[in-house]
Formats: C-alpha cells, sequence, structure tokens
C-alpha cells in the first residue's frame, strides 16, 4: 500500500473520532458572526481584501461595527493573492463550516442541512446511506457495492479478469482517481499521466492555486454510448459526439474516450484523450483550489456569473497542449487552436479577429451559447489570450489574469473594469494581442 493510500486512511480515521466544538449554525444566532469576523481579520492581514469585505458585508449585530472597520481598512487596496494565502483561508472557512454543523447536529438538523454546511460529515453522510471509498470519497451505497471490489493500485499486476463498465477498474493514483473500462494497458498509462499532470499544473500556476488534494476522480468511458448513459445516470446528460466535461457538483470529470480517440484520429492530434482529460482535469484542479468545499450545490453559484466566463476555458485551454513523455514534459501551446481557427479564419485578406469586449462582457449562460460569434472560436479567442498572458507577456499580465481567475470563482469580478485590472486600457491590449495572435 502507497505511503499516501496510508495517510489518507489515518486521516479518514481520525475524522471519524473527531468531535469539532459547535458554532451557531444561522445568522440569527447570538454570535454567528464572530466567527465571520474572524475570518475576515484573517483576509486583512493576508491581503484578501476583497474576500474581507464580502465577509464583512454580511455581518450584523455586535460584529457589526468591527465590520465596518474591516471594510473602511480594505478600501482602494488591491488582492495579493497567494496559494499559501487562500489555501490557509479555505482550511480556516471549511473548519468554521465543520463547527456550524456540529452546532446544526445538536439542534436536530436534518442530514440533507448538515451536509450543506459541511459534505465530509461523516454521521450525516451514513445517514443518508453514503460511504466512504478511498481515492473516490463519500458515495451511493449501490455504487460503492460495485466498486469497491475493484480498487486497483496502478502498481498492480494485470487482473485476471475481463474489465467492463459494470466492473471497472477503479485505480487510485497519488493525485487522481481513474475509474475506467479501457484495456489494463491504457488504464495504466492514463492514471501515470494525470499525476504527472498533475505535477506540471501545479509547476506552472502552484504560487497562485492551492492544492486542495483529492478526491479527483476521472471517469473515463470507453464507448460513446456508455458515456450517454453515465451522464444521464448523474443528472448531466451528455450525447455521443461530447468528448468530456468537468462537473464541479460532483466534483469529478466525465471522459468519452471513443469520441476522444475519433476525434485525434481525424485531426491527427497527439493523444487527443490525454488531451481531453488534461483539459478537463484542469478545471477541477481550479475549481478545486480555488472554492474549496463549499457542497455539491455551491458550484451552480458559477452559474450565475454576469460576466468573464471566458477565462473558465482559458486557463484549461492552456493546457491542452501538454505533452509528456518517459522523463519530461513539453507544454506545446496552441497548435490547434491556429490550425482550425486563427489560420483559417482570422489570418489572411478576408479574415477577421474576434472582438474580445463582447466576449468578456459574457457570463456563464452567454458565454456557452453560440453567440456573438462561433462556441469554436469563443474557446480559440480564449486559449490566445491565456497563453498571451500567461507566457507571452507574463511580466505585465500573468498576475492580473490569475487575479481575475480567482476573482471569477469567488464570483466577484465586476469591482473592477479591465483597465484596472490589467493596467492598460482594453482596446491598447487588444491591438497588442491581435497583433502577436496573427504572427503566431
Amino acid at each position: 500500500m502507497r505511503v499516501f493510500q496510508l495517510v489518507a486512511i489515518v486521516a479518514f480515521t481520525a475524522l471519524l473520532h473527531a468531535q469539532a466544538e459547535a458554532l451557531p449554525y444561522h445568522p440569527s444566532q447570538a454570535g454567528y458572526h464572530d466567527a465571520t469576523v474572524a475570518l475576515a481579520e484573517y483576509c486583512l492581514e493576508n491581503k484578501l481584501f476583497s474576500e474581507a469585505r464580502l465577509l464583512c458585508e454580511k455581518v450584523s449585530g455586535d460584529k457589526a461595527e468591527r465590520a465596518k472597520e474591516i471594510i473602511g481598512e480594505c478600501d482602494g487596496k488591491d488582492d495579493d493573492y497567494t496559494a499559501e494565502s487562500w489555501g490557509g483561508y479555505l482550511d480556516r472557512r471549511e473548519g468554521v463550516m465543520k463547527r456550524r454543523a456540529a452546532g446544526a447536529t445538536q439542534a436536530g438538523l436534518s442530514a440533507r442541512e448538515l451536509l450543506y454546511l459541511d459534505p465530509d460529515d461523516v454521521a450525516a453522510n451514513e445517514t443518508m446511506g453514503h460511504k466512504w471509498l478511498d481515492g473516490l470519497g463519500w458515495l451511493l451505497k449501490a455504487t460503492h457495492e460495485r466498486l469497491s471490489p475493484h480498487v486497483l493500485d496502478p502498481d498492480d499486476d494485470k487482473p485476471d479478469r475481463e474489465v467492463t463498465w459494470e466492473a471497472p477498474y477503479v485505480l487510485v493514483g497519488e493525485h487522481f482517481t481513474l475509474v475506467t473500462d479501457l484495456d489494463w494497458k491504457r488504464a495504466k498509462k492514463y492514471v501515470g499521466l494525470l499525476d504527472r499532470f498533475h505535477g506540471v499544473f501545479f509547476e506552472l500556476l502552484g504560487d497562485v492555486i492551492p492544492d486542495r488534494g483529492g478526491p479527483n476522480v476521472v471517469w473515463c468511458c470507453k464507448d460513446a454510448a456508455t458515456f450517454v448513459a453515465f451522464s444521464k445516470q448523474v443528472g448531466h446528460p451528455m450525447t455521443e459526439n461530447h468528448g468530456g466535461l468537468h462537473v464541479g457538483a460532483l466534483e469529478a470529470v466525465l471522459i468519452n474516450a471513443e469520441r476522444c480517440d475519433y476525434v485525434g484520429r481525424k485531426n491527427k492530434s497527439h493523444d487527443n484523450l490525454a488531451r481531453t482529460m488534461y483539459h478537463e482535469c484542469a478545471h477541477r484542479l481550479v475549481e478545486s483550489g480555488l472554492r474549496g468545499r463549499r457542497g455539491g450545490w455551491g458550484s451552480y453559484e458559477l452559474a450565475g456569473t454576469t460576466e468573464h466566463a471566458w477565462i473558465v476555458e482559458s486557463i484549461a485551454i492552456v493546457f491542452e497542449g501538454l505533452e509528456i513523455s518517459a522523463s519530461k514534459h513539453k507544454l506545446k501551446g496552441l497548435e490547434d487552436q491556429r490550425t482550425y481557427i486563427i489560420d483559417r479564419n482570422w489570418k489572411g485578406k478576408d479574415g477577421k479577429v474576434p472582438a474580445l469586449q463582447p466576449i468578456f462582457a459574457q457570463g456563464f449562460t452567454g458565454f456557452a451559447g453560440a453567440s456573438p460569434i462561433p462556441n469554436v472560436e469563443k474557446y480559440a479567442l480564449a486559449g490566445a489570450v491565456g497563453w498571451y498572458c500567461l507566457f507571452e507577456k507574463a511580466a505585465d499580465y500573468r498576475k492580473p489574469y490569475l487575479t481575475l481567475l480567482v476573482d471569477y470563482y469567488r464570483t466577484d469580478t465586476t469591482r473592477k473594469d479591465f483597465d484596472k485590472r490589467f493596467g492598460v486600457k482594453l482596446g491598447d491590449f487588444e491591438t497588442a494581442w491581435r497583433e502577436w495572435v496573427l504572427k503566431l
């Protein structure tokens, strides 16, 4: 058994026996806002000014005066997001929610209400019929019974049995768990690539995005029909033409290997299945790192965003071209975007690079639609802006780009316009960016 698995089991055992000190669980209760103000004090000390402000705007009662003082101390100050400070805040916030769940338990609230406060509450999960499985987290009893006999270490020898979706390989890697009916050789390959992808991701972005650990689960269906049926089963119906998706509410990634392989052959892409996994798993690491555990329904807050939804796909597209060999890796950039959109649609006599402002102005719903440009062009635009900020003009725009990314996942992007965030007028940024894009 690997060391990380042993550590996970020990940690979970400790969780089973831990008794969190109860806190008031509802804003109407005396003392409820004490913990909120304590979180705001941490944010103030660590230059997380906008989060401190958001916390204090909800405070009332005997802590209202201190909350107003904190808001005043935050005025005119820019956030300085780091993985250490933001991760520390998430730890503290989740600790507060566990203690509020303990207070709710004492008050006799339902298990469902407890899980909204603390998704890992042991008693509430057990009451709901959930069972823990290392590498996958809390599962419905039927799912646990189906998968638990098939949990494997990636270093195991090939199992002497036929793999099916009903009896899949459950490969628990160091950072990702892969549930799949791919053949053994491919299954081992991709769980290994995912763990190495995790290292590359945090090597590049780990100064800002904290590593919040697992479980990070990838459900990879060998056949398109299986993928379609499974997506319907978990409440996010897809078609056979979808290659994959990240479902924040499930804290998981769904992959259609048949579609990925088909597109890879058609486009002559280097390992399109890995490419799709990297894209969707980037979404997983960003959301878990920047939002933490807010309960499954908390992810749906992102569906209400009203601008800058482009940045969600932007950060994932950056990792699509990642190639990992036996001893090294290479982040290749925007080759597919250049081949299929930039060269064909944007360059040349009749070409036209889409304007940034209409796309930047779109929230979740708007960006998901095909207006004012097709989705495939939106993705190319988003990826090109992300690459430009992170690598081409890192000295100028890496920090503002990542700050905007954090703010998007905090659903707090409207405090500053583009000019204030990036220190340049959008028109000037767009002119320089367009010139760079057309030279790719």
